[in-house]
């Protein structure tokens, strides 16, 4: 304070502060002792960064209860020498005024290394701090303690909420792997994974919440899962999975025969097309797979059934799209001649509106546009390049039209 007193207001001020400060400590530090992090850490068997980290807080937590008895007797001292006269002397002011301000806490004393001191230095120092630096130094500890506790209530909140569902999970599948007769060994695997996880959530739950190997676990649960199920929807719906691949083939069938017609057709018409010929080996290739799935039910495992009949489900779907793919683009070919024409038709028409129906060379440009377009086989590259011109030559007269009248 610099030789400064406090008068008497100031320093009941003062004194209500810490007196208060010291209330809401002792409580915070009770709630601190009775918090879920606390439970569960004093009386467990500890390892890895949980240890570490638990071995940090008690420490600190020590400290604080001595910092705070260091600062409960201090007020407490301060508070006898308030009371000593209702109207406190200078002498008592004085008094008062380095108990509130001064540095009276003693901390316990550090030893200083040998070769840090001289040969009369002394061997150990003392700090003595104020109370308000006492207090800073108390908050400090506290939130460090507070942290520890929290992040280990919360990571063993996580954990517990994370393990005993997956716990619960993995018993369901493994009742229906052994209904498939498949996955023993992973479901097995998965399980001694799982009480591992367990286990260092009892005694490393930082470290667990850390590297975290729930969602790893619950990945494999839910994707043997999904496996399973797969195998018993196979192992139920087998007969009717056969069905609807016997539909799908038959689908595949009817667009390969359609696009071989409509090839035929199409190549009367259609100058060099440019398209493969389309054949039947999509639908063969499938009725081949289909025949070996059926001969084996009954003989091979519902895994390798269901691996087979997924991959044939995959292949049949293929082989729609392609058939559908090749026949849109035979027809395309016939849906392009098509357009041409309609464009012929309608230039044609906006010839005659615009005033050249009796236009010489537009009439011959028209003529040689409707000769390739249709003629059979149509040259559809030629028959472009033809329409095209027409149409160019009548913007071109329309513009001319134009710069004219202005």
């Amino acid at each position: 304070m610099g030789g400064i007193v406090l008068g008497r207001e100031e320093v009941d001020r003062a004194l209500a502060a810490v007196q208060g400060d010291s209330d809401r400590i002792a409580a915070s530090l009770v709630e601190m002792d009775a918090h879920p992090g606390h439970q569960l850490l004093k009386n467990a068997a500890l390892t890895g960064l949980t240890a570490t980290r638990w071995g940090q807080a008690r420490t600190a937590m020590t400290t604080l209860w001595e910092q705070f008895a260091s600062y409960r007797d201090s007020v407490a001292r301060a508070q006898e020498v308030r009371a000593r006269r209702s109207r406190p002397g200078d002498e008592e002011l004085a008094e008062l005024t380095n108990i509130l301000h001064g540095p009276i806490v003693e901390l316990d004393s550090e030893a200083i290394p040998i070769e840090r001191r001289g040969l009369t230095g002394p061997a150990q120092v003392t700090e003595r701090i104020t109370l308000a630096e006492l207090l800073s130094r108390m908050r400090q500890a506290f939130d460090t303690v507070t942290a520890v506790l929290a992040a280990v209530e919360s990571a063993w909140s996580a954990a517990i909420g994370g393990i005993d569902p997956l716990d619960a999970r993995l018993h369901a599948v493994s009742v229906r792997a052994e209904s498939v007769g498949a996955a023993a060994d992973e479901v097995a695997a998965i399980r001694r994974d799982l009480d591992k996880a367990r286990e260092l959530v009892l005694t490393d739950v930082l470290t667990a919440h850390a590297t975290d190997a729930l969602p790893g676990l619950a990945r494999r649960i839910g994707e043997l899962e999904t496996r399973l199920a797969g195998l018993a929807q196979v192992r139920d719906r087998f007969t009717a999975r056969v069905t609807a691949l016997e539909s799908a083939l038959s689908d595949v069938e009817a667009l390969e025969a359609t696009a071989r017609q409509t090839y035929t057709a199409m190549v009367d018409k259609i100058a060099a097309p440019g398209l493969p010929v389309p054949g039947d080996q999509a639908s063969v290739t499938l009725r081949n797979r289909l025949a070996r799935l059926t001969a084996r039910h009954g003989t091979a495992g519902w895994d390798v059934l269901a691996r087979e009949a997924d991959e044939l489900d995959r292949f049949a779907a293929t082989a729609l799209d392609s058939a559908r793919t090749a026949l849109r683009a035979i027809t395309g070919l016939l849906d392009r001649r098509a357009e041409l024409r309609g464009r012929l038709e309608a230039y044609q028409v906006k010839a005659a509106r615009l005033g050249h129906a009796e236009d010489a060379e537009l009439a011959g440009l028209h003529g040689e546009a409707h000769q390739i377009l249709f003629t059979a086989p149509c040259d559809l590259a030629a028959a472009t390049r033809a329409l095209n011109r027409y149409r160019q030559a009548i913007q071109d007269r329309t513009q001319s039209r134009e710069e004219r009248t202005e």
